[in-house]
């Protein structure tokens, strides 16, 4: 499908004829000004990349107050020097068209005016303020991807007396985030670069790129180490593989179950550090021990012999060996994602790689201070309005991370009236687009955006823009995550150009919205002042951040397992990995992970499971309307649909040709790919697609998205969407 609208070469002399008209000053002829911009000199200034949520560190090329390039931070541990494509592409985003340029105001059905600041900031606090005295603090809810808004978000939070924070997660990786700190205490990660053995399953490093992290897995192969790729579909990790195993999709658990049973049985796993570390393994081995490799191959449709020379494999290269603890992959996709999720700690803690160089290790830490300001009063609060965390049917999941697809349901309701909804666009990304729109019904929506997005243009009754990431400077943040480091870092997004448009940072939109409800005392500081007090520990200066964007400090991370008088230390009940889940129990799950099969399956011959995934140079929907990326999309026919061979051919299908996509939530055409790396149970769609948002030009209307397919589901242990657990029937030809 053919990218619409607005093309690169298009964006390109939009972009820059607005920019050169802004910033020719009156008194200046053409040619002067051609001659003094041509002398101006370039700056280079250290910031963190938005293109998805790893944040890498990043240099941004300055010239005439215009972005010229970017490259990676050398320090930085994300990046390390490198850029991916997104990166790049972000940042010329800045001057995208569609970008919301002032605050905006619904006057009808798909109708907004542009209205001042102030005007915004008044009517929005009077309705605020109406919606809090009449139906009560609990009414009001705060959505965002998460975290970067918490710290803002809390305080308001607070002074209106509402629990409801949530995230974007339920959508991402619920079952891991509930999983580990219950299990081991905290996150590890893989050491890849000084490991012997990788096995990657449903987790995508090459698509979900994190430079720093596709380095360390090159670094390890160079020096012999395995890599082992389990995934449905040949994912782009797998052509680095030394093997890629297909798996039937949602089978995961019993792969890990027979990796475990092989593990066992054979007195394979490292049974002391399961004699000193362990707690419940007992338990775990009792309910397990016919999940053989043999009980496996019936529904993994991976052979047994294949499962149980995985499991011998990486016994002998242990404790240097690990399975990648995840991350989007499983943890959102199927209803037995938290099973799957402990199935990770057990087969790790099996392999007794846990706090050891090459197996699995924490992330490096330093204490940062926190700016004294004062606080609102507490208030009484109700139960969170989505029952996560709180006594009942969804006890379990964690209340920091909450239930987002549950909130269509809730306003329609009646129990949410008032809705900020910021840096998130559940409208494209969550399940069920027509659901979502129930959010419309609230008495009050903010959508805080930077662009055009679904959200905002179908529910909201207020958009306030907020600057790009380039036009704005944010709290500094430790790096952590996804791949170790031994070395604790503080990295600071810090404003690059001055605005473009008439947009503000988040701290200053709530700070006049404070302003209206009567609670700006309690944001009445800068985000420099926070800045200077949460590095103030480190014994470094703010200009010295500034100066270098990331600043590394002594290593933090040793091995060995963490104990007290010689007592293992985790942060868990018994100070062990426990591989039974306490919480669990007494909310009547399994304390131990079991099979669980998946919720649907495909039956007939026109029936596959929909499952989906990142391309490298998109972060799901969020880079869908820059024209750079999608001009990648075009050259390699990035939006179409993958389909096994065999299946195809028994459908009359071949490559290229149209098909129709049907569930029961949606019917749509997108042509297809036909190719024998995928397995035949499942068709595969690239998730960054189906843009529905007619300001969003270069999005809207170019291939399909998972979410029209998926109804909203929620898993019951960590509230997951289950993204995955929908069958779509497909037949050649369109619509």
């Amino acid at each position: 499908m053919k990218v619409k609208q607005i093309k690169r070469r298009t964006f390109l002399k939009m972009a820059a004829a607005a920019g050169a008209i802004s910033i020719l000053p009156i008194h200046f002829s053409l040619r002067e000004f051609s001659r003094a911009a041509e002398n101006s000199p370039i700056k280079r200034i250290p910031t963190l990349c938005n293109g998805c949520s790893n944040m890498c560190g990043m240099y941004v090329y300055v010239k005439n107050g215009r972005i010229w390039k970017t490259e990676g931070h050398p320090i930085h541990m994300k990046s390390r020097g490198r850029i991916c494509a997104r990166g790049h592409g972000m940042v010329i985003d800045v001057y995208n068209p569609d970008r919301v340029t002032q605050p905006m105001k619904r006057i009808g059905e798909m109708e907004f005016e542009p209205i001042s600041w102030e005007q915004a900031f008044k009517e929005i606090g009077e309705k605020l303020n109406s919606v809090i005295e009449q139906y009560g603090g609990d009414s009001f809810v705060w959505m965002e991807h998460g975290v970067r808004g918490k710290h803002y978000a809390d305080i308001l939070l607070e002074f209106l007396g509402s629990p409801n924070y949530i995230t974007h997660y339920a959508t991402c990786f619920t079952s891991k985030t509930n999983v580990w700190p219950k299990m081991v205490g905290t996150n590890l990660y893989g050491d890849h670069e000084n490991t012997k053995y990788m096995l990657f399953v449903g987790r995508n490093f090459a698509g979900g790129i994190i430079p720093n992290g596709m380095n360390q897995i090159v670094k390890a192969k160079e020096k012999g180490a395995k890599l082992v790729v389990v995934d449905p579909r040949h994912c782009e990790l797998a052509i680095l593989a030394d093997e890629w195993i297909p798996i039937r999709p949602g089978t995961d658990l019993a792969f890990f179950l027979a990796i475990a049973n092989t593990l066992i049985t054979e007195r394979l796993y490292d049974r002391q550090f399961v004699a000193n570390y362990v707690e419940g393994f007992d338990e775990f081995w009792q309910a397990n021990k016919l999940c053989t490799p043999e009980w496996a191959e019936e529904i993994t449709d991976v052979p047994a012999d294949k499962i149980r020379q995985t499991a011998r494999d990486m016994a002998k290269a242990a404790p240097r060996a690990f399975l990648e603890t995840g991350y989007h992959g499983l943890n959102a996709h199927y209803i037995n994602s938290v099973q799957q999720a402990q199935m990770n700690v057990v087969i790790n803690a099996l392999l007794g790689n846990m706090f050891k160089k090459g197996g699995l290790l924490p992330s490096a830490e330093i204490t940062l201070g926190s700016l004294d300001v004062e606080k609102p009063p507490e208030k009484e609060k109700g139960p969170r309005v989505d029952g996560a965390g709180e006594a009942g049917k969804y006890a379990t999941v964690e209340a920091g991370r909450g239930i987002p697809q549950l909130v269509p349901q809730l306003v329609d309701e009646g129990k949410v009236k008032a809705l900020f909804i910021y840096h998130y666009n559940p409208l494209r990304t969550g399940p069920d687009p027509e659901y979502q729109k129930k959010m419309k019904k609230a008495d009050l929506v903010v959508s805080i955006p930077i662009d055009w997005n679904e959200t905002s243009l179908y529910v909201a009754d207020y958009i306030l823009p907020e600057s790009y990431f380039l036009e704005r400077t944010e709290r500094p943040l430790l790096c952590h995550g996804h791949i170790t480091h031994p070395y604790p870092q503080v990295a600071w997004r810090q404003k690059v150009i001055e605005p473009v448009h008439d947009t503000r940072p988040l701290l200053d939109i709530l700070k006049g919205i404070a302003a209206e409800i009567g609670a700006m005392e309690y944001f009445d500081f800068t985000v420099e002042q926070e800045a200077a007090a949460m590095i103030e520990p480190l014994g470094i200066s703010l200009d010295r951040l500034k100066d270098a964007g990331c600043l590394e400090f002594p290593a933090s991370v040793e091995e060995g397992m963490p104990k007290i008088r010689g007592n293992p230390a985790l942060r868990t009940p018994s100070g062990k990995v426990e591989f039974s889940v306490g919480i669990y129990k007494v909310n009547g799950f399994s304390g131990v992970p079991r099979w669980i099969p998946p919720k649907v399956n495909p039956v007939h011959e026109d029936e596959f499971r929909l499952i989906h995934g990142k391309q490298p140079w998109h972060s799901h929907h969020v880079t869908s309307n820059n024209p750079y990326l999608m001009a990648i999309t075009e050259d390699y026919n990035g939006t179409w649909i993958w389909m096994n061979r065999s299946r195809a051919e028994k459908l009359g299908i071949k490559n290229g040709d149209l098909i129709t996509i049907e569930s029961e939530k949606a019917k749509k055409q997108i042509n297809v790919k036909v190719t024998e790396l995928l397995h035949p149970d499942c068709v595969w769609v690239p998730s960054a697609y189906g843009g529905f948002s007619k300001k969003a030009r270069t999005a809207y209307g170019v291939g399909l998205n998972y979410n029209d397919f998926l109804p909203a589901m929620v898993e019951p242990i960590a509230g997951s969407v289950m993204g995955q657990e929908v069958i779509v029937k497909v037949r050649k030809g369109g619509v």
